[in-house]
Parts: C-alpha cells; sequence; structure tokens
C-alpha cells in the first residue's frame, strides 16, 4: 500500500500524508481520512468547527451529517469541497460519481456501470474488482486464507477438512460464513467438479487507505504471526527484522515504492494456483518508531 502525495496542512511542524482522493471509494472515507488526520486540535484545518466557518456554515452539523452519511452532500456542498481541496478536473468528476454511487446504493439501484467508472478514473480498473464494502464482509484475516486453500492441490470441500487445514484456527460455522461471503463478493464460484473454486481475479484495497476492514484484515494476519513465531518450526517460516535511520522527507516515498514493486515481483515469481501444495502468507511492515525528533 503506497501513498504518493505528501504535503504539510497542519500548523507548527507536524507534517502528515495527504489523503488522495482516488486512493478511496466512498467519500465520506475520504472526508473523515482529512477530520482524522488534521481535525483533531481545535486549531486543525479540518476541525469541524474551522471547517464549516471556512466553507460559510453557522455551525458543523451539517459537515457531521455528510461525514456520518446521515444525508448526501448537496450540489453545493460538492462545489465547496472541491474548491476547498483544490480538485483537479478529474478529481471532482470523480468526486462527484461517489456521491452518485451512494445515492444510488441507499436507493437501491444498479451501481455496476457507476463502479466501472469510477474504477477508469482512480487508475485502478485493471486489479479493483471489489469495492471497500464489499471487502468488508471477507476483510477476517481467514476469509482470504480459505479463497487460497480453495486453489491448493490438496483441497478438498469439506467444513471438516478446511478446519484441520487452518490448524484449528477458526470454527467451522466462520468456515461456512466465509465461503458464502467470499462467493457473495465474487472471490469463489460454484464448480461442478470441485463444489467451488477461486476466481481469478486481482483485488487491490488502494494505498494507504484508513479504512476499519482493511486495519482488521492486517492485524488478524500479525496475530496469526506471532502465533506462528512460537507454534511453527523454524525450518517452515522466517522472520527478519530491520531497524534504521533513514531520510523520511527525501527517500520515504522511494521505499514505500520498493515494497510494493517487491510484492508483486515475490508473488508472480511464487505463487502457483495449479499445483501449490501449502498455503502461505506474506507480511511487511514498514513503520515509524520515533516522533517530532527535530
Amino acid at each position: 500500500m503506497l501513498e504518493t502525495n505528501f504535503t504539510n496542512l497542519s500548523q507548527g511542524r507536524e507534517a502528515k500524508a495527504k489523503p488522495t482522493l482516488f486512493n478511496f471509494t466512498d467519500y465520506a472515507d475520504f472526508l473523515n481520512a482529512y477530520v482524522s488526520a488534521y481535525g483533531k486540535y481545535s486549531h486543525g484545518p479540518y476541525n469541524l468547527k474551522n471547517w464549516a466557518n471556512r466553507l460559510g456554515y453557522r455551525s458543523p452539523s451539517s459537515l457531521a451529517m455528510v461525514l456520518n452519511k446521515q444525508r448526501l452532500p448537496t450540489w453545493k456542498m460538492i462545489v465547496s469541497f472541491s474548491e476547498d481541496f483544490k480538485f483537479s478536473k478529474g478529481e471532482r468528476k470523480y468526486f462527484e460519481l461517489l456521491v452518485e454511487i451512494e445515492r444510488k446504493k441507499q436507493s437501491g439501484a444498479d451501481i455496476s456501470e457507476l463502479l466501472v467508472e469510477a474504477s477508469r478514473l482512480s487508475g485502478l480498473s485493471e486489479v479493483q474488482k471489489i469495492n471497500y464494502d464489499q471487502f468488508s464482509v471477507v476483510s477476517d484475516w481467514y476469509c482470504y486464507a480459505i479463497k487460497s486453500l480453495v486453489s491448493n492441490k490438496h483441497f478438498i470441500n469439506d467444513h471438516d477438512w478446511i478446519f484441520k487445514a487452518l490448524r484449528r484456527k477458526i470454527s467451522k460455522a466462520q468456515i461456512k460464513n466465509a465461503i458464502q461471503n467470499l462467493k457473495n463478493v465474487g472471490l469463489l464460484q460454484d464448480d461442478a467438479e470441485k463444489g467451488i473454486k477461486e476466481n481469478p481475479v486481482k483485488t487491490h484495497t488502494g494505498n494507504q487507505v484508513p479504512s476499519a476492514a482493511i486495519k482488521n484484515h492486517h492485524r488478524g494476519m500479525l496475530v496469526q504471526a506471532a502465533q506462528a513465531l512460537d507454534e511453527q518450526d523454524v525450518n517452515n517460516r522466517m522472520f527478519q527484522g530491520l531497524t534504521l535511520n533513514i531520510k523520511k522527507k527525501e527517500d520515504l516515498k522511494n521505499a514505500y515504492a520498493d515494497i510494493v514493486n517487491f510484492v508483486s515481483e515475490f508473488n508472480e515469481k511464487y505463487r502457483d494456483d495449479e499445483v501449490g501444495d501449502a498455503v502461505y502468507q506474506l507480511n511487511i511492515q514498514l513503520f515509524e518508531h520515533t516522533k517530532d525528533l527535530e
């Protein structure tokens, strides 16, 4: 996951990564990302009171209702947001599209064509096959483990077999629910021969997106990694760590890019859904130990 746009919007010395609109598939998630990053303090530019005053509203209640999805942004509000965020023409069109997607979702209308257009504008059209609402129902760590297990050459479509294969880490009820959810979002499909099979689509959950579902997914994988450290033989797992000083402003973006490229190359070299005989998980974490050293 990669964030490529950096700016200093906060007052004082605190510099943060600017949320990038095209990394979001929900307008409210994007707006809330700004509030989370720059609205924590009374002087913050996206403190609701300050933001409402800047946009010309008497109180922050209208903004709060939009952020909580209790109401949709009006056309006038969309214009105000576009000017406040200094959206490009493409970004404004994308934001308007996200609002229209939410409008149609609430009315129960078909949004498939709008999702295709949103993927095209965001630049993820080749890989982003499920949106964040869909991802949220398969965000538990074991859903993607089951998805990969289905393609394993030893796979047996039996809940007892899956239960044992996943080291009895989850219940059979969770297995049943996960398989159904994976089918619902199109990551698994029925198969006459095997019962179920993996739908070979690539998925992308955006770059540095502050989604509760994505956080839940990574948190679950980290727990499994911690357990593997104690439970698995050293010949079956590898843990490496590196602590270093880094030129944050100059090199961090390139470090993110190198990790993304490595993961992509690793996947292409070692993934084998035809004859693979074990399901492994690769986690890479790059995070900051320190704060405000200057």
